[in-house]
């Protein structure tokens, strides 16, 4: 009887995140994101859902996702004080696809989105917004039922830049979803 109980226990110990994964139709996710453009540290959330979840291997989602950055440095020279702040700020939507291979899971997608761009130094400066398409992919650690590390790169191609002139932005983001 207490080898019965016990090999149920275990069973369901291991197979709880599997279930818990498998009814999981939201995430809502926090990370800390660098950039390859000044300002290059900042924090991005994102949410999403879950669009077909009938096939048990196959993870397709939308997402929708905001990045803040923000950069100020002061240089004082023989008296003359030099204050600038940077600040970038995007959002946007993107298609996701995740393949479940037990505690791992690769994923890719495509979205589109907006940027925005802030620079002032000592009290002027100019503002830009811009379009965007990005490409990502990434790798969603599956250690715990509802807390999921991961880590991800992404691409995007921004459309319409007149003062700063960059082409393709790279991100590395570093992050953790909760899902539910």
């Amino acid at each position: 009887m207490m080898k019965k109980l016990l090999l149920i226990a275990l069973t369901t110990c291991f197979m709880l995140p599997f279930a818990a994964d498998a009814q999981a139709q939201w995430s809502i996710g926090a990370s800390y994101e660098v950039r390859s453009e000044d300002p290059t540290n900042g924090f991005g959330v994102r949410i999403e859902r879950s669009v077909l979840n009938m096939v048990p291997v196959v993870d397709l989602n939308f997402r929708a996702h905001f990045s803040y950055f923000n950069e100020t440095s002061d240089l004082t020279r023989d008296n003359i004080s030099i204050s600038r702040e940077i600040e970038a700020y995007d959002y946007g939507v993107a298609l996701s696809a995740g393949l479940g291979l037990g505690f791992v899971k690769p994923f890719v997608g495509v979205g589109i989105g907006a940027e925005t761009f802030d620079f002032s130094e000592n009290g002027e400066g100019f503002d830009e917004s811009n379009f965007h398409w990005n490409g990502f992919g990434g790798l969603e650690l599956d250690l715990l039922p509802t807390i999921k590390p991961f880590i991800e790169y992404r691409l995007a191609r921004l459309e319409g830049r007149d003062d700063v002139s960059f082409s393709n932005v790279g991100r590395f983001a570093v992050g953790v979803n909760l899902r539910f």
